[in-house]
């Protein structure tokens, strides 16, 4: 399953009924209903991401798209079937199809040499030639009538006539760089906007268009002998973003960042608007069905059907949004902008009941968004720091309203950590203005949120918003936080943060406060307050975690792991230090400050990260029990089946890699094994791989390559299923893990399980193959080639959904076995474990 991703990046289209909507996302095409907005389907096929999407112009069933794989290919988009592939052997940005006279245009990003324009014979699907050549690619337009074709080059706008020949182009030159274009449907008009906000608009030009073939693909561009009638007519304060014409060539339409659409009367060079519409437009597609409505593509992963005879949007696709630069590492080494609110914890958000889960979102502008996983759906938005929508190119002259009422200018905030309560009632969060503070430092606010659905005043909440604020606690921590945790039992969250001497780590509890002022019968509100606070050494507090059951708290300290008694506060235990570096298998060597905690259900062990090290802790004899040096990213425990999953990076660097692939190799195959394979290995593009461990040893169990991503998050799913354990004909028998959300830095996600895990059926996305993630060399030679026989880690599927069931147990083991996992000085006395086997051995089947 496959899900998010960008759909207003590319261009797309309605269909030739004005009923569904195809966009570009990623390497598929998404389908989109235009009445409700819903998923109703893929075409999946491509190999690297798809750049457009056209009807063809003979039959309004079937659409062309290209590709960065060098293909376009033609498909009957209801029956998500392809019907046709045409090689272009060239990475393709652009495209138009004149099928009358058998000719395509494609503006490609060529691998050696220039960009160029190039001609193909749609009929035999052979090249034809270079129309032109370009500095970069850029958008290609057609006229209605399909005579001429035209695209632009930075100061120069090039118009040619189409056919099987290629035609000397005309040059309209300015002294701005042009931005976007558009040709009426009768070749009367033709119309460029500017990086000034400009909008040229040439009539008659037609006859100055060369008719005389070109001589020689260096034979330059013709200049009009007498200029073409040229009108110029300004509104938008920046770079125009969008332009067509009204099929009756009456009006023409323009957008750009000021999230305004004007309407241009070219008689008379009056101006409507149809203003407030959310953001930057960044394309503008006329619907083959009805002449008044529009395609708008919008900056915040937006896609909006509007009807301008009611001046009305009538459909709006929202995905999800794109993640804001300040989440970036180090604000979000901890995948902190990022949660999941269980399937069916939820019922406020209008999602969730029986799927996966809702995933949860740092957006720009302050706000968070919740996404329903499975359906591939928004659900609502959260404006964590109230303020004003600005223009996208000032972000850090806006105007911000403070939760006071009052204002000021300053960066941009963005919520960079957030949490949810287990039963989804409660959300905490951090948001921080970065350089806002004294002397350049970050300002932080720590916000405890209460649902919505539970509160009972619902008059104080804001209209449509789904968690309503609780508590407000300013600069919970000097300078940075760094970590927020929330009690797996109770309402009981952790706080890391500060610097130097005042790093420390705080306990915030819910409390019942009733009112001074007020009657002894007014109920009692629940608020947040701070109930201890505790350090180490004046060591900086990085991370934290909680056990299963909460009673011990672990706190990362540099690189130690602190133990804490969760109700008493008091410190129970240190951890070692774990080694970095690849001498970590044989000796110690200097440590780095851990970034991430996990505790792994059903198991005595801890997992902890850091940019160079993975360790696993025994809780039972307080020791190191392995290590490895890698640079977690990310990392995930399996409540289900007591398993550890790690994001990890494919290292640029051969050399880095060669380390990497050797320390790995020698958990995995041996010193001699690892070393010769890495050797041979060369350096890859941006990708990640996430590995399965079993907790036990450091053997991997599971892996999958997530390709062009340069960072990942991950997050096991419990769905009830799982929980249940319900495997009644799942096939995955005692073997598994349960159903891994892989979010990637492009804010696409995917799933992935063990293999035979059960498929998702689910109508929004059932139409259409989905992306599975395969194992690559480059994973073989850090692990060892994926054998069942040699106990090597097998490849994961990633079509699996988050309802896929999963056996009891740990690791495929029975639970009762894991009550004598340990040594046996520490097991507690016969009497104690005799009535928790026999329960075990009675309700597990084994």
């Amino acid at each position: 399953m496959v899900g998010g991703g960008s759909i207003s990046k590319r261009s797309g289209t309605l269909s030739g009924d004005g009923k569904l909507i195809l966009c570009p996302c990623g390497q598929l095409v998404s389908i989109y209903s235009a009445v409700t907005g819903s998923r109703v389907g893929v075409l999946a096929g491509h190999t690297d991401e798809v750049t457009c999407v056209m009807l063809d112009p003979e039959d309004d069933d079937q659409v062309y798209t290209s590709s960065l794989d060098t293909t376009v290919r033609l498909w009957d988009y209801r029956a998500g079937s392809e019907l046709r592939r045409l090689e272009v052997r060239e990475p393709v940005k652009y495209m138009v199809v004149q099928k009358e006279l058998g000719v395509a245009y494609f503006s490609v990003q060529a691998r050696e040499g220039s960009p160029r324009v190039m001609l193909y014979n749609v009929r035999t699907g052979k090249f034809s030639g270079t129309a032109l050549k370009t500095r970069s690619a850029r958008p290609l337009a057609l006229s209605g009538m399909g005579t001429l074709a035209a695209t632009i080059d930075r100061h120069s706008l090039f118009v040619w006539r189409t056919g099987v020949d290629i035609y000397q182009p005309l040059n309209l030159h300015h002294t701005k760089p042009y931005t976007c274009l558009a040709i009426s449907a009768d070749n009367s008009l033709i119309a460029a906007g500017d990086m000034s906000g400009r909008i040229l608009i040439w009539r008659s030009f037609e006859h100055s268009v060369p008719s005389a073939l070109r001589q020689g693909e260096h034979s330059g561009k013709a200049h009009p002998t007498q200029q073409p009638p040229l009108t110029t007519v300004h509104w938008h304060a920046h770079p125009v973003g969008a332009l067509t014409f009204s099929q009756d060539g009456t009006y023409l339409l323009s957008g750009g960042e000021e999230g305004v659409l004007v309407f241009w009367h070219l008689e008379t060079n009056r101006r409507s608007f149809l203003p407030r519409l959310g953001g930057p437009i960044l394309g503008l597609h006329p619907s083959p069905a009805d002449p008044a409505k529009y395609l708008v593509r919008m900056a915040g992963n937006i896609i909006r059907v509007v009807n301008t005879a009611t001046m009305k949007v009538e459909t709006t696709v929202l995905g999800i949004k794109m993640a804001p630069e300040a989440l970036a590492p180090p604000a979000g080494i901890n995948g902190g902008g990022v949660a999941v609110l269980a399937a069916g914890s939820a019922a406020a958000l209008g999602g969730g009941g029986g799927s996966g889960g809702i995933l949860a979102l740092s957006c720009n502008n302050a706000e968070l968004q919740f996404y329903d996983i499975v359906r591939d759906q928004h659900l609502k938005l959260l404006q964590v720091v109230p303020r004003n929508a600005v223009s996208s190119s000032e972000p850090t002259t806006s105007l911000v309203a403070s939760s006071c009422g009052g204002g000021f200018s300053g960066p941009a905030p963005v919520v960079v950590l957030l949490t949810f309560s287990p039963d989804g009632s409660v959300l905490a969060t951090v948001d921080v203005r970065p350089d806002a503070g004294a002397y350049g430092s970050t300002e932080a606010c720590l916000k405890f949120w209460d649902s919505a659905a539970l509160v009972k005043s619902t008059s104080q909440c804001i209209t449509g918003a789904p968690f309503k604020l609780n508590t407000r606690v300013d600069e919970p921590h000097r300078d940075v936080v760094t970590s927020l945790v929330y009690h797996p039992c109770r309402h009981m969250a952790v706080t890391t943060g500060g610097s130097g001497l005042d790093s420390e780590f705080k306990v915030w509890i819910r409390e019942e406060q009733r009112p001074e002022t007020t009657a002894a019968a007014t109920p009692a509100l629940m608020r947040w307050r701070c109930r201890s606070i505790s350090g180490y050494k004046s060591l900086p507090m990085t991370a934290a975690a909680f056990s299963s059951d909460g009673s011990v708290l672990a706190v990362a300290a540099a690189a130690r792991v602190t133990l804490w008694d969760a109700e008493s506060n008091t410190l129970v235990a240190i951890l070692p230090a774990a080694a970095a570096g690849p001498a970590a298998v044989v000796g110690p060597t200097a440590a780095t400050p851990l970034t991430q905690l996990q505790f792994i259900p059903g198991t005595p062990f801890l997992a902890s990260s850091s940019t160079t090290c993975l360790a696993v802790y025994n809780l039972l004899t307080v020791t190191l029990h392995w290590c490895l040096p890698l640079h977690a990213m990310s990392i995930s425990a399996d409540a289900a089946y007591g398993l550890l999953a790690v994001a990890i990076p494919v290292i640029a660097e051969e050399a880095n890699q060669q380390q990497q692939g050797a320390a790995l190799a020698v958990a995995t195959a041996g010193p001699a094994k690892g070393m010769t394979a890495a050797v041979h290995q060369r350096p890859q593009a941006a990708s990640c791989h996430v590995v399965v461990f079993d907790p036990r040893d450091s053997t991997p169990r599971y892996h999958c390559h997530v390709p062009g991503a340069a960072r990942v998050h991950i997050t096991h799913l419990q769905a009830p299923a799982a929980a249940a354990g319900g495997t009644s004909g799942s096939g995955e028998g005692a073997d598994g893990c349960s159903p891994l959300l892989i979010l990637r830095d492009n804010r696409q996600y995917s799933l992935a399980a063990a293999p035979g895990s059960r498929a998702l059926v689910n109508p929004a996305t059932s139409q259409g193959a989905l992306e599975r993630v395969p194992a690559v060399s480059a994973l073989e030679a850090a692990f060892g080639r994926p054998d069942k026989a040699g106990g090597s880690a097998a490849p994961m599927d990633t079509d699996v959904p988050a309802s896929a069931a999963t056996v009891p147990g740990v690791g495929g083991r029975p639970r009762w076995a894991d009550l004598f996992d340990a040594p046996s000085h520490v097991l507690p006395p016969p009497a104690v474990l005799a009535n928790s086997f026999l329960k075990l051995l009675t309700c597990t089947d084994v």
